[in-house]
C-alpha cells in the first residue's frame, strides 16, 4: 500500500523536526554568513568573481534563512521547497564546476555536486507529492 507524503502546510512535530533537519545546512550556512558577512562577501567575490558580492550574499543568506524557516513551520512550504531547490541548483553550478577540473578534484566536485542535486530534487518531491 503506497502513502502519500503528509501535506507540508500541516506540520506535525515529526515533520517539523525532519524538515527542520533537511534544512539544517541552509540555516547554519545562513547564520554563518550572516555572522561573517563582509568575509563572506569578499569570499564570493574572489572564489566565484561574482559582480556584486554583497548582494549576492544578502540574498544567499534571506534564501537559506527565510526559505528554511517557511519550509519547516509550514508557511508557504511549497514555495519554501521550490525556492531553496532553485537556490541550491544555481549555487550547485557556481560552486562545483566540475566540468572544468580533472582528476581526483573533479570527482570530489561531481560527488558533491551531485548530492546537491538530490538535495534539490527532495525540496521538489515534498513541494510535488508524488501520488499514485
Amino acid at each position: 500500500m503506497l502513502q502519500t507524503l503528509a501535506p507540508l502546510s500541516e506540520p506535525s512535530v515529526t515533520g517539523l523536526l525532519l524538515r527542520f533537519l533537511l534544512c539544517s545546512a541552509y540555516v547554519w550556512s545562513g547564520v554563518t554568513k550572516l555572522v561573517a558577512f563582509n568575509a563572506t562577501a569578499r569570499h564570493f567575490s574572489t572564489r566565484f568573481q561574482l559582480p556584486a558580492p554583497r548582494s549576492a550574499v544578502a540574498l544567499t543568506i534571506a534564501v537559506q534563512l527565510i526559505g528554511s524557516a517557511m519550509f519547516v513551520t509550514g508557511w508557504m512550504a511549497p514555495a519554501a521547497a521550490v525556492a531553496l531547490a532553485l537556490f541550491t541548483m544555481a549555487a550547485t553550478v557556481v560552486v562545483y564546476p566540475f566540468w572544468k577540473l580533472s582528476g581526483v578534484e573533479r570527482a570530489r566536485n561531481i560527488e558533491t555536486f551531485l548530492e546537491h542535486v538530490g538535495l534539490a530534487a527532495a525540496f521538489l518531491i515534498l513541494a510535488w507529492p508524488l501520488a499514485s
